[in-house]
């Protein structure tokens, strides 16, 4: 079984990236209110674009380093499914952001704006999904494994 130091680091772990969570999703949420809004220059768009994969590119090392900690054999059957399902969609979705920040730069957003805001809309969309589906795995999962108290 895991080690009291394992848990510990494993709470302090999930508690982290659940803060991560809710901060991808408001600064997803202000993008695309920008965006919307047609309230923001292409320049602040790219600033806001540039913030948000620092935040991202942060949380997903964190991220690594927790979940390799995890044991398959310890998650409920379905949370173990979706675990299992969703690496693939992850590595797709790391390819596809990567692409999006090097193909918008702030020239190519000033010169096509609603191709940019077309683009954005779609790629944020598919993070903040899986935003939340890592928030309930690894909620469940700490909850499963006693990394987190109810």
């Amino acid at each position: 079984m895991f080690s009291n130091r394992h848990f510990n680091l494993q709470r302090v772990g999930f508690a982290r990236l659940v803060e991560d969570h809710i901060l991808i999703e408001s600064s997803i949420s202000a993008l695309l209110d920008d965006l919307r809004d047609e309230a923001a220059s292409p320049h602040e768009l790219s600033v806001q674009l540039d913030a948000l994969a620092v935040i991202i590119r942060k949380h997903l090392r964190e991220e690594s380093d927790v979940i390799q900690n995890i044991r398959l054999e310890t998650l409920p059957d379905t949370w173990r499914a979706t675990w299992i399902e969703g690496e693939a969609a992850l590595l797709q979705l790391k390819v596809d952001w990567s692409n999006f920040l090097d193909h918008w730069t702030e020239c190519r957003i000033a010169n096509d704006m609603p191709g940019f805001s077309d683009a954005a809309s779609a790629i944020l969309a598919r993070l903040s999904d899986r935003v939340k589906t890592e928030t309930q795995c690894f909620y469940k999962t700490a909850l499963s494994t006693g990394g987190i108290e109810y």
